[in-house]
């Protein structure tokens, strides 16, 4: 049996200044928030084929830069989008209990509760003007369960898939106490096959039922399939390949917005659908990677958009 425990404490401070003009004076805004952070995990090997993990942390995500700027970008003549200096950092429990079956199968059972959540948010501004902004609604539960697959049913084949269960139960308040609940799943799955020794394809696709990441909003399902196939060529200094993404268009964001008195259906579409034919080829001798660390930055660059 294996235990770890940790505590991490975090200390942060900014502040904020959003130069006006003769028609809206200068803003700004300063934040300070400090927490402790708990995490521990144990895992018990039960036999030679099955093993046991339970985990338990708390954590926080913080909003990212640009949602802090309470700037006014024009959508069209009736919608408006805003930033929300006024966002605080959400917090979460989390627990998960996960069971591994020798490197084949993994069984995991997990529950987060979410404080302060982020969540879009839909503002009217007198009779015509819909303002989108984002903001801290209250709390979401989310129960899940998800199953991992990985095996070689031939010699050639290789499988990998997994399947996630979610129950998010949402509480919140928009203008007026604001409850929304969703079951749903997702499947995903990648084929690889080494027909030849110089000839290899590659099968995948996901598909999503309809979810909810947001207080107001309904996402409709939506998935998509892949494919590709790479050839070796010039004994191995050369390859050709052909791929396609999202080969039946079906990958699309479409839903329905709740609003106190009123329902919207949207449905964006872009240009998922893609097809290449690349050739590579390979001069002198490989060159040996060099290790690159991210550093400490990597989560504020996150943040910013990077």
């Amino acid at each position: 049996m294996n235990a770890q425990i940790g505590l991490r404490y975090e200390h942060i401070d900014y502040d904020a200044h959003q130069l006006g003009n003769s028609l809206k004076r200068d803003s700004s805004f300063s934040r300070t928030y400090e927490n402790l952070f708990p995490s521990g995990y144990v895992s018990y090997t039960v036999d030679s084929l099955n093993s046991l993990t339970l985990t338990a942390s708390r954590r926080i995500d913080r909003p990212a830069y640009q949602k802090l700027n309470p700037f006014v970008f024009i959508v069209n003549k009736y919608t408006l989008q805003r930033g929300n200096p006024f966002i605080l950092p959400q917090y979460s429990w989390n627990m998960e209990i996960s069971h591994q079956f020798k490197q084949l199968l993994t069984t995991t059972i997990s529950y987060s509760l979410i404080s302060n959540y982020f969540s879009q948010l839909f503002l009217s501004e007198g009779t015509n003007i819909l303002i989108y902004t984002d903001g801290n609604v209250g709390r979401m539960n989310n129960l899940g369960v998800s199953v991992s697959l990985q095996f070689s049913p031939m010699k050639w084949w290789s499988f990998n898939g997994q399947g996630n269960y979610n129950y998010k139960k949402l509480d919140g308040y928009q203008n007026i106490s604001y409850q929304s609940s969703i079951n749903q799943f997702q499947f995903s799955a990648s084929n690889q096959f080494n027909i030849i020794k110089t000839l290899s394809a590659e099968l995948s696709g996901f598909y999503i039922t309809k979810a909810r990441n947001d207080l107001q909003e309904l996402l409709y399902p939506t998935g998509q399939v892949s494919a590709g196939v790479s050839k070796s060529i010039f004994k191995g200094k050369g390859s050709l390949k052909f791929s396609a993404r999202d080969i039946f268009f079906t990958q699309a964001m479409e839903g329905l917005t709740d609003f106190p008195q009123a329902q919207e259906y949207f449905k964006l579409t872009r240009d998922s659908r893609l097809f290449v034919l690349s050739f590579n080829y390979r001069f002198g001798k490989p060159l040996k990677a060099m290790k690159r660390s991210n550093g400490g930055a990597t989560e504020e660059m996150r943040r910013a958009g990077s």
